[in-house]
């Protein structure tokens, strides 16, 4: 008997299935390689980052699941594959919203009650070690509370 692996079991990271509000902007490639490459990201406080105090046009969508290596969203914009994301995400019961850099690693669209949705899959790139845990700590929660986990 040959075992067949499909999508689930490809990821490195299980997925919740989550609705979150989230706010994002695409960066251009310069900024994208920059915070990629800003040797403090995993130690430093989002708000201490130089690229994220600058004033930009930020798009709404929410989440449909969410991991600790990405999530998917779904907006009114479309997502190109390999555009570097910012995304910053309110997670229940925290005090400050959470950033976190991705990469779009699926983009689709589909038509649904007269307009057209966007979804994308982001992988995500980097997030400062604090933030991690609260979304560690978010995703663990989540498992317990969804039905067929507990």
């Amino acid at each position: 008997m040959t075992l067949q692996q499909g999508w689930m079991e490809q990821r490195k990271h299980e997925r919740v299935s989550t609705s979150l509000k989230v706010a994002y902007r695409v960066l251009s490639d310069k900024e994208g390689q920059e915070a990629l490459s800003h040797q403090h990201y995993s130690e430093t406080k989002t708000e201490h980052l130089p690229h994220l105090a600058s004033k930009f046009h930020v798009y709404h969508a929410v989440t449909r699941d969410i991991s600790e290596g990405g999530l998917s969203l779904t907006g009114e914009r479309p997502f190109v594959i390999g555009a570097h994301v910012e995304i910053i995400l309110t997670l229940p019961q925290y005090k400050k919203p959470i950033t976190l850099l991705s990469v779009v690693v699926r983009a689709g669209e589909q038509f649904q009650s007269g307009k057209t949705i966007y979804n994308a899959g982001m992988k995500l790139l980097a997030l400062n070690k604090e933030d991690m845990k609260q979304l560690a700590n978010f995703i663990l929660a989540e498992k317990l509370r969804q039905p067929g986990n507990g």
